[in-house]
């Protein structure tokens, strides 16, 4: 239900930012580039993006923590199926998504948390800042609050100061006798004939009228004041939390800095680095919930502010954090949608290679370090074989089922690999169970699987075959392993058959087209046998900002800016971007057509296709218009048959007499051999009528008031992009013969004339 569609990665060895890459609609991605250009390491990142674990050598020497970012296509309405309970905004939301983003992010201590972003990640957020802006005025009404009970506590006990010294000035006698009589409500004449000064009398009475009042005021506020102090108290545990998180934050970062510049791991037996990380992960937590309590006194004392008993804002504070927060949350919808994301298949070389031996145990009991488990695993996924298989009592009949799995297995892989070992040799696989002898000491007695790579001459172990034949056997187990996975699967394969001539290498190509409908593929390459000249739209081209520095920021360049790229990127699509001698396609017995550009090499097979003709001719692109009379020389060279197409523009027409004076013999009919368009046609683009070149070119009902090709010329538009995109649509049958109006139509038949009239 899920596909990969795009990707960002950043802070992730060599990369900084990719910013939002594309890959291919088909399926397939090929990613090329020089050595150390970060073609690995975007593989590495998606990976560590679905496994969530990396190693501190992926760290930059900034020590910024990777991102890896993943969008996926998903059916609209389908993330409301999956959700339960949504509110009415988040609902409304979930249903007009066709698209899902979520986002890997790692700690300190490299721990990570997968989070939901994009839309959805928004609204969760604008909810989570509405519940900051409410907090955080709470907080300042909070402590104005605590401000004023301050103010009224000190001025009670400067009042009181007053009061002791009024009373001191009272006489001793009466004083003695009752100590707060003058307090009493006396007439004047009494206080007077008392031999007290009236006004003393009178200053008491303000005075313990401004007691009372204000003693009656902090009582009322005695609730307020006992939050607020537990408040501050709370404040200060989370305050020393964070402290104490930031200490190990730099120890942290000290340890990570120191093996970055060593480019050391992580070392297990470090009890102290251990000590650090749990220290650190256990603070974490811990501030986590000190925070969630803090957030909820707050809302709380929010309550009382408006006067509320604490018995009433006691009930009342769960329904303003359900009204400010979602019941969800980044993380929680971020786990719960991860659940269903595809399986991300890392395939390297030599760490996913057969085994000739391993230990029944370490495959049972899943121990991944051992050499080999892993294709040694896939083996017996594929075979669907368990411990229970090897628990047979008769050895002859678990011997009799080893042999018929190994047949099976061994047709199964001959349809998949049709190379041979010599001339007519085919490879066969084969795998015993056995058990330890004496010598073996602990291990005596126990069982191993032991594989075998036998063809007609001989049975060798894996690690005796060539390096070719492991890694395609080792891919092979991988893919139908993958196979009983009951999931999407996004497969990550570096320098798939790097050691596999050219043969072998179309082979993995097929491979990748057999699968791609159930499982993306993503893979590396240097190889040009394993980029094909008519699928430019999947290659992704990665290069350093600084071609002359390792440091310098990865860049990922897509079809449309591949012609910004190094040669040395570009190399191995330098027989279609640029390479002088561009003839690989060129083939006796059939037409050789040469054309101007790659533009027009991938639309005139698209052409060619779509009338039939597409095996028939061998089109051929020149580099440009002025190496066309030495690609016409090599051919000819070669002994090989040829026509040029021209179309209408000054440099095409300009080259007719350099042909016809270079390359062709004197007395020759030049124009035999040269197939020129008539007067309209001023590049291939023109054989489209203006309707057909905006739905299936453009893809756009944008007004067109000047020809496709001054359309293309004036809007810079990418010729090798836009033309392969249009053959890989007509190969694939989503664009046919029929699409196509009346006038583009009688093109299609002028050209083919034209070419049939040369045959």
């Amino acid at each position: 239900m899920m596909k990969l569609i795009a990707f960002r990665i950043r802070n992730f060895r060599s990369i900084t930012d990719t910013g939002w890459q594309s890959l291919s609609p088909d399926n397939i991605t090929c990613l090329i580039g020089q050595n150390e250009s970060g073609k690995t390491s975007i593989l590495e990142a998606l990976k560590v993006f679905y496994t969530g674990v990396i190693s501190e050598d992926v760290l930059r020497s900034d020590l910024s923590l990777p991102e890896v970012h993943c969008r996926f296509r998903i059916p609209e309405g389908w993330l409301l199926n999956i959700t339960d309970n949504p509110g009415p905004e988040l609902r409304e939301l979930l249903a007009g998504l066709d698209s899902l983003e979520l986002t890997r992010t790692w700690e300190a201590d490299l721990s990570s948390v997968i989070k939901v972003s994009g839309a959805v990640s928004q609204y969760l957020d604008s909810l989570e800042d509405a519940w900051k802006i409410y907090l955080g005025d709470v907080t300042l009404r909070l402590e104005e609050e605590m401000d004023n009970i301050d103010v009224l506590e000190a001025t009670l006990e400067n009042i009181s100061r007053q009061e002791s010294l009024l009373s001191s000035q009272l006489p001793s006698r009466d004083s003695a006798k009752k100590p707060f009589s003058f307090l009493s409500r006396k007439n004047g004449n009494e206080r007077a004939a008392a031999g007290v000064n009236p006004e003393l009398y009178s200053e008491l009475d303000d005075l313990r009228d401004k007691k009372a009042r204000i003693t009656s005021e902090l009582e009322s506020r005695k609730g307020m004041k006992q939050a607020g102090e537990k408040w501050k108290e709370i404040l200060d545990r989370y305050s020393m939390y964070e402290k104490h998180m930031s200490e190990l934050f730099l120890k942290l970062e000290e340890r990570h800095q120191k093996l970055t510049l060593l480019m050391k791991p992580f070392d297990d037996e470090d009890i102290a680095w251990k000590s650090v990380l749990q220290d650190y992960r256990k603070t974490r937590e811990d501030r986590d919930m000190i925070k969630s309590e803090l957030d909820r006194h707050i809302a709380f004392s929010g309550y009382l502010l408006n006067g509320y008993s604490e018995a009433e804002a006691e009930e009342k504070v769960g329904e303003i954090i359900q009204s400010y927060k979602s019941q969800f949350n980044s993380e929680m919808l971020g786990r719960k949608y991860f659940a269903h994301c595809p399986v991300f298949e890392f395939f390297e070389d030599f760490s996913s290679l057969l085994p000739n031996r391993i230990d029944l145990h370490d495959i049972i009991s899943g121990n991944e370090q051992v050499e080999g488990y892993k294709a040694a695993r896939n083996f017996l996924t594929i075979a669907r074989l368990d411990y229970s298989f090897f628990q047979q009592r008769s050895s002859r009949i678990l011997k009799q089922k080893i042999e018929n799995i190994n047949q099976t297995l061994t047709t199964d892989f001959q349809d998949f690999w049709q190379q041979s070992i010599g001339r007519n040799n085919k490879i066969h696989i084969q795998f015993e169970l056995d058990h330890y002898d004496a010598t073996a000491g602990r291990k005596s007695g126990k069982p191993y699987l032991e594989f075998w790579i036998k063809d007609e001459g001989e049975r060798l172990y894996p690690k005796q075959r060539s390096r070719g034949v492991r890694w395609f056997l080792s891919f092979y187990l991988e893919l139908k392993a993958s196979a009983n996975i009951n999931r999407e699967m996004v497969l990550l394969v570096d320098e798939p058959g790097v050691s596999l001539h050219a043969r072998a290498q179309e082979d993995v190509l097929k491979v990748f087209e057999d699968i791609r409908e159930r499982i993306q593929v993503v893979y590396t390459t240097h190889s040009p046998h394993l980029v094909e000249i008519n699928k430019l739209h999947r290659v992704l081209a990665i290069q350093r900002d600084d071609i002359d520095s390792m440091r310098s920021s990865t860049r990922i360049l897509d079809p449309l800016q591949l012609s910004s790229a190094t040669p040395d990127t570009l190399s191995p699509l330098q027989s279609i971007l640029g390479n002088p001698l561009p003839v690989e396609g060129a083939a006796p017995g059939k037409f050789n057509l040469i054309v101007n550009d790659n533009g027009t090499f991938y639309l005139i097979n698209a052409i060619l296709h779509l009338t039939g003709f597409k095996n028939r001719i061998s089109v051929i692109p020149s580099t440009g218009v002025s190496s066309i009379p030495l690609l016409c020389n090599i051919l000819m060279g070669w002994g090989l048959d040829f026509l040029v197409l021209l179309f209408r523009n000054d440099m095409e027409e300009d080259i007719v007499e350099t042909l016809q004076e270079t390359v062709y013999k004197p007395g020759s009919n030049g124009k035999e051999t040269i197939i020129m368009m008539p007067e309209n046609f001023h590049n291939s683009e023109d054989l489209l009528s203006t309707l057909d070149f905006k739905n299936h070119i453009l893809k756009t009902r944008e007004g067109i008031t000047v020809s496709n090709s001054d359309y293309i010329r004036e809007k810079e538009m990418p010729r090798n992009f836009v033309f392969s995109r249009f053959l890989s649509e007509v190969m694939d049958g989503d664009i046919r013969l029929s699409d196509f109006d009346e006038e583009t139509n009688e093109n299609f038949r002028l050209l083919i004339d034209k070419l049939k009239g040369h045959k």
